[in-house]
């Protein structure tokens, strides 16, 4: 929802003032998104060699090179569910994610360039907005129980999350008040809180109960600070440095649980796993200040950044090869 929201009122600031470059636009994405992203990649490739067998690491190469290319989403979709024993064996599954929000960033803002080619673009973008939401939320609901890969992995089932962000924002921008009262925005807060203690494995998700949280974020954006409580909460700076590690905590949280399950095969106990956040966040700190932060502002931007895409795409095509000699029979540190 968040990530919909705010690639949506980037375009369309850009887009109406007639600024909008698509090279700009992909610099500014690999700026955030590449340096964590890069370092994490080469630290599974690393670790992997060293405690992986042949065909875990075979496995590892083919979800690097997915990673790096941003289709995550449609490796996994292929081979086995999200929830399967296995899963916990794949160090990079939660890239799904991160493949679907780029492949959002790909399509979305040539729709929005394409209804500003029109005089009525303010209604066209809210056509779009709302005939992807519905389209994506009905496939949803219609592949729960038929294709549970497809509803949870295919960008199709998966956009209406990211267009309810968009829809948000373009109401905005074309001048309609989204802001709600105190009691929406609690709803909002009191929304997000239940669906974590109501979403579990068992239940198929995305789906009807994904509206849940869906419509718990949306509340709390569309509030637009007007709920002071809500505002300073999110303004203190625990949640605010929280904020500025998210993304790399993201990367990094899942590859340190799943290589912890390969290497000791077992499941760690809650003093052990207390260790592996600790260490996620210990991570995560270093990477926003020593790599994201630098090189986010770095002086020539588009010389790092395309220095950047080279070590992601470079890094991928590493584990491709290793995919294709069968993760490497003999190997030495």
């Amino acid at each position: 929802v968040i990530s919909g929201y705010l690639i949506t009122s980037i375009i369309l600031k850009s887009a109406s003032n007639k600024s909008f470059s698509y090279l700009d636009f992909y610099k500014r994405r690999v700026l955030r998104i590449f340096p964590a992203l890069s370092i994490v990649l080469v630290s599974c490739l690393i670790v992997g060699w060293i405690y992986l067998f042949q065909d875990d690491y075979k496995l590892l190469g083919k979800h690097v090179f997915s990673g790096s290319f941003f289709i995550s989403n449609f490796t996994l979709w292929s081979e086995s569910g999200y929830f399967d024993s296995k899963s916990y064996l794949k160090p990079l599954l939660h890239l799904w994610s991160l493949g679907i929000e780029e492949q959002f960033y790909i399509i979305w803002p040539v729709v929005i360039l394409l209804c500003f080619r029109s005089k009525n673009h303010n209604r066209n973008i809210v056509l779009s907005c709302a005939t992807i939401f519905i389209i994506s939320y009905t496939i949803s609901i219609f592949t729960m129980a038929s294709d549970g890969g497809a509803n949870y992995y295919s960008p199709a089932s998966r956009f209406w999350e990211l267009m309810a962000g968009a829809i948000i924002s373009t109401l905005r921008f074309i001048g309609i008040n989204t802001s709600l009262s105190k009691l929406m925005s609690l709803l909002g807060i009191i929304l997000i809180a239940l669906s974590i203690t109501m979403i579990d494995e068992k239940m198929s998700f995305p789906g009807y109960i994904a509206i849940i949280p869906v419509l718990g974020a949306s509340l709390i954006i569309a509030s637009n600070g007007n709920d002071l409580v809500v505002s300073k909460l999110l303004s203190v700076r625990p949640v605010v440095f929280f904020g500025l590690i998210s993304y790399p905590l993201y990367l990094w949280h899942w590859p340190i649980y799943s290589f912890y399950r390969s290497i000791f095969a077992g499941s760690p106990d809650y003093h052990e796993l207390t260790l592996l956040l600790l260490l996620s966040f210990f991570l995560a700190i270093l990477t926003y200040y020593l790599i994201e932060k630098p090189l986010r502002n770095a002086r020539n931007k588009y010389i790092t950044a395309i220095l950047l895409a080279l070590s992601v795409f470079g890094t991928g095509l590493i584990g491709a090869f290793i995919f294709h000699i069968n993760g490497v029979k003999y190997r030495e540190i």
